[in-house]
């Protein structure tokens, strides 16, 4: 069996670190190795924490420099064929494990899966679910054009990725602050193409106004101008029309089809596929987006 191992970062993370600790440990994966790596907190999160202390492989709560350096600390501490992070308001869904387990194991050429986009609100309910797998060009992501204005960004929560990928990579930068996730995408893909399957596997807390993704937004824009100053630009038509508007970059994004593989459940084998398909960068279908538009 796939031994996975995840890793939490918290600090004064009362509010939701148990709903995401119980997403990873309520699915009795066999062979997962969780490792949570606390700040320090002083809110009474190292106290959920204990709650569940003889199910976690490693944990440690100290004073360090930051979310991205306590993710580091604990992936380095990691020893599963499979890694990945889940923030401590975000949650997986009740199959994840079993079913990375089995892609990874089923696919020993695959290095790296996505699942689809899902979301929450504060109050933890499911708010949307991106329908069907998109397009992930290698080149796309090592450029550094999956960000906000081109292809919209890759989700952090749903990234599983092979040791041996990891071991190719410096890992996480740290004198970044909040794009370190970005950069790592696009070192990723100078080794491996992204897969993605065909359900959802984790879902974000949309928490506007109160976490670092909406209230740092800028800044994050920052940084990621940074990783990809020193990266091919996308083409001038793209970048023009992206920079017109939601509606523009949207269209952009349904327009841009490539050829790219994808992981599907095949009902008559009871297994996971690996396929080839022409598919739209965009995560959200025509309806789907007319949907979404109708709300603002």
């Amino acid at each position: 069996m796939t031994k996975i191992s995840v890793v939490t970062a918290c600090y004064n993370a009362a509010e939701f670190i148990e709903d995401t600790l119980r997403s990873i440990l309520n699915q009795d994966y066999p062979d997962l190795e969780l490792i949570v790596i606390d700040g320090n907190s002083t809110d009474g999160t190292q106290a959920i924490i204990e709650k569940y202390r003889d199910r976690i492989a490693y944990y440690v709560s100290e004073p360090d420099g930051g979310q991205y350096e306590a993710i580091q600390k604990g992936l380095s501490r990691a020893t599963g064929d499979v890694m990945a992070w889940l923030n401590a308001d975000d949650i997986y869904m009740p199959w994840t494990l079993s079913v990375v387990g089995e892609v990874f194991e089923t696919h020993p050429d695959v290095d790296w899966i996505t699942g689809l986009p899902a979301f929450l609100n504060k109050r933890g309910q499911m708010t949307a679910v991106y329908g069907t797998p998109s397009c992930y060009p290698q080149n796309y992501i090592a450029n550094g054009w999956f960000s906000g204005i081109l292809g919209g960004y890759l989700q952090q929560e749903s990234m599983f990725w092979r040791r041996s990928l990891w071991d190719k990579t410096d890992g996480l930068d740290l004198s970044l602050r909040l794009a370190g996730d970005f950069q790592l995408w696009t070192r990723f893909a100078r080794h491996s193409e992204l897969l993605p399957v065909s359900v959802p596997l984790a879902a974000f807390r949309k928490l506007p106004g109160e976490q670092r993704s909406s209230v740092g937004a800028d800044k994050y824009e920052a940084e990621v101008q940074q990783v990809c100053s020193g990266l091919p630009p996308a083409p001038k038509l793209w970048q023009s029309l992206a920079n017109r508007g939601l509606v523009a970059r949207s269209v952009c994004r349904l327009l841009i089809r490539k050829s790219g593989p994808a992981i599907l459940y095949d009902e008559a084998q009871a297994s996971w596929r690996r396929i080839k398909t022409r598919r739209a960068l965009s995560r959200v279908s025509l309806s789907d987006m007319r949907m979404l538009f109708a709300l603002r």
